[in-house]
């Protein structure tokens, strides 16, 4: 009898352990002090939160801002944060109306900061655009995905500005950490320096090297490294590149004007492999989103870097 009343609180006790368990995990997927919306802004935020609070990013691994559909959990998880960083609607236009409702010091809309709009691109003053002007699908395409290309997160000088907005709303935020956080950007700082003149140094081989990227996404770290980009399949993503385009580069191609097409993670390369066979123009990758980095204190630079990785391990094929 005593065995099995034994085995009746064992049982017991390890329901209640499983239950605790299911409910901290629970909370650990719905609730974060600071929330990002994609992959990059976490890297940068980590940063400078180290020590002080958790990070969470918003969109899981694989996903993209342009075609992003928000659960439950998701809309739990931006209304439970003390702080949610995004760039904005004209990216991630899911993110909206959820946001609407929140108070403006719980909200970081990066692009609409003054500091960052004054450096933001035009698709004219991109490095690709120039390149798709007279095609009539791009003018639609334009109009679908905003006025200006609002990958900031590849500009490493917006990317600099980013940490110290983020500092300065977290040190109001968690003043009692305000040393803390001065140390985490003074960091962040030291080993961007580093990094960006070895990323300037590793890319100068290739700075003559052309190539077509999948999407319009890389042109301010192409402005930043001088990189020769012939320009892009599509400026949106979720959106086809048509004949008339498709025709163009592959005309390219076969005047050997690239030696490098990239595809991206995010999307099926379909496309890419059609347009470059029977050529001697290399399939790299690049991924904007930097789906395989870790989430550390160091992860934007290792972001960079990998980022730079992949255009030189094709680049230098040729």
């Amino acid at each position: 009898m005593l065995h099995k009343t034994k085995k009746i609180v064992q049982k017991t006790m390890e329901k209640k352990y499983i239950l605790a368990g299911l409910l901290l995990n629970f909370l650990s997927t719905t609730q974060a002090d600071v929330v990002t919306s994609i992959r990059p802004l976490g890297f940068i935020a980590v940063a400078i939160t180290n020590g002080v609070t958790e990070v969470q990013i918003l969109l899981p691994d694989g996903a993209s801002p342009h075609d992003y559909i928000l659960k439950p959990s998701d809309l739990e998880k931006i209304k439970t944060a003390d702080l949610f960083i995004w760039v904005g609607s004209n990216l991630e236009t899911f993110l909206e109306k959820p946001l609407a409702q929140l108070p403006t010091e719980k909200l970081i809309t990066l692009a609409e900061h003054r500091a960052i709009k004054a450096r933001l691109l035009k698709s004219s003053e991109d490095s690709t655009a120039v390149n798709n002007k007279n095609s009539h699908g791009h003018h639609h395409e334009h109009h679908s995905h905003g006025e200006y290309n609002m990958h900031i997160w590849l500009s490493p000088d917006i990317a600099r500005i980013a940490a110290n907005i983020i500092h300065h709303r977290l040190v109001a935020l968690y003043p009692k950490y305000k040393k803390q956080l001065d140390v985490n950007l003074r960091k962040f700082d030291e080993k961007f320096t580093q990094t960006d003149q070895n990323i300037a140094k590793m890319l100068q081989s290739v700075g003559d090297k052309r190539y077509f990227v999948f999407h319009d996404a890389y042109g301010y770290f192409e402005k930043r490294y001088h990189l020769a980009s012939l320009g892009y399949f599509t400026i949106n993503p979720i959106i086809q590149p048509g004949a008339q385009r498709l025709y163009q580069i592959r005309t390219m191609l076969a005047q050997k004007k690239a030696v490098c097409v990239f595809a991206e993670p995010q999307f099926r390369p379909a496309v890419i492999k059609a347009v470059i066979k029977d050529t001697d123009v290399y399939m790299g990758t690049l991924d904007p989103l930097g789906s395989c980095i870790g989430l550390s204190k160091d992860s934007y630079v290792e972001f960079l870097t990998a980022l730079s990785n992949q255009f030189k391990s094709c680049l230098d094929k040729n």
